[in-house]
């Protein structure tokens, strides 16, 4: 058991080490909010979301508000076991699911610590070794494009993700296809459209992806539009995934119920945790669904190391991982996750394994 002294919400903006396009938005910076946890003994444990208002309706603003607001309620709590927070964290705001993430792994990252296990033990325990992990292909001409996806085959990568719904369908279809050769066999490669598609858009590209080569197609049209993603299904020779949709177990069973998705993109923030994140992980499997994990574009080590145990613990992970902190030109955490041989592993340690350099922190707060 531990109790808590304090916790703060620290709001940072890191660069992108270069500009990040997708639908609706270009990215060239990491507004997130860091939390530091400090129990009684003085140890102190890290959680971070990253902002996403289109996402799940969270500011950076509001996600520091959020957590304050819950900060107040929790000093001087006692923190017993992982299966508790939940019960602990839920009732002190209404949805802010971001806000709930990130305190939720800080206080994981807590417990850990006390009790000398790292994270993916108290998940439920380590299923493998290492997870593979995805690749964004995001801005630049199409030559650019094709390049990357050479050199970051050639350095291992197994699973790439094209970024659709900017260009229109024709150079959507176009890009596919080549960096789909580029990448050649054996590698994973889907296309990410972000709700990027009118309807009509996004029916005449699932009905020519599979021509492409592609291995699914993700979140063709807006979250609540489950009738077209259901549409693309049936015209499409390739899976759909749902990402932008998929916030809570029963967002999860509706899409797999009406036929708008086979498989889904599973985010901390959207869900509010990391204990969430393995539910809706546990019930994807039963119902035959595929599953990705991702982290936000783009996430510090701390929300990654978050992302490299839920990867190692996770029941099913078919769709590989989105892990985010090579997006970024800087990090807060001395020693982050990084890729190898197209593969991520969690950090050694109790918690999440990280130690976070107070001075690189400091240089990013805003």
């Amino acid at each position: 058991m531990l109790r808590l002294r304090s916790i703060t919400a620290i709001p940072v903006s890191v660069p992108l080490k270069r500009p990040v396009k997708m639908a609706g938005s270009t990215l060239t910076a990491a507004d997130n909010v860091i939390v530091r946890a400090e129990d009684e003994t003085g140890a102190i444990g890290w959680g971070e979301a990253a902002s996403a208002p289109m996402m799940n309706g969270e500011t950076q603003a509001g996600m520091v508000a959020a957590i304050r607001h819950m900060a107040e309620r929790l000093i001087g709590a006692e923190v017993t076991t992982a299966a508790a927070l939940p019960h602990l964290i839920a009732p002190l705001i209404h949805f802010n699911p971001g806000a709930k993430a990130a305190v939720e792994i800080a206080l994981l990252d807590l417990i850990g610590q006390r009790t000398g296990q790292p994270l993916h033990a108290l998940l439920g325990g380590r299923l493998r070794d290492r997870a593979p992990a995805l690749v964004f292909i995001a801005g630049g001409t199409l030559a650019e494009e094709v390049a990357d996806a050479r050199r970051l085959v050639s350095e291992g990568v197994v699973a790439l993700k094209v970024k659709i719904g900017i260009l229109g369908v024709e150079a959507d279809l176009a890009r596919c296809a080549a960096i789909r050769a580029a990448a050649g066999p054996g590698i994973r490669v889907s296309a990410d459209a972000n709700m990027g598609y009118a309807p009509d858009q996004a029916l005449a590209f699932c009905a020519r992806a599979g021509d492409t080569g592609i291995d699914f197609v993700e979140q063709p049209v807006a979250e609540e539009d489950l009738a077209t993603m259901a549409a693309c299904a049936a015209a499409c020779a390739v899976p759909i995934a749902a990402d932008e949709g998929l916030h809570s177990i029963d967002q999860i069973r509706r899409h797999h119920e009406t036929g708008a998705a086979a498989g889904g993109s599973l985010k901390t923030i959207k869900l509010g945790g990391a204990l969430a994140v393995m539910e809706a992980g546990r019930l994807m499997q039963s119902l035959g669904m595929h599953v990705n994990l991702a982290g936000k574009t783009a996430e510090t080590g701390i929300a990654s190391a978050a992302i490299a145990h839920l990867a190692v613990a996770l029941p099913q992970l078919d769709w590989d991982t989105s892990m985010t902190a090579p997006y970024l030109a800087a990090d807060v955490v001395t020693d982050p996750v990084t890729i190898r041989d197209g593969h991520i592993a969690p950090p050694e340690g109790a918690g999440l394994g990280i130690r976070v350099d107070g001075a690189r922190l400091a240089r990013f707060i805003v």
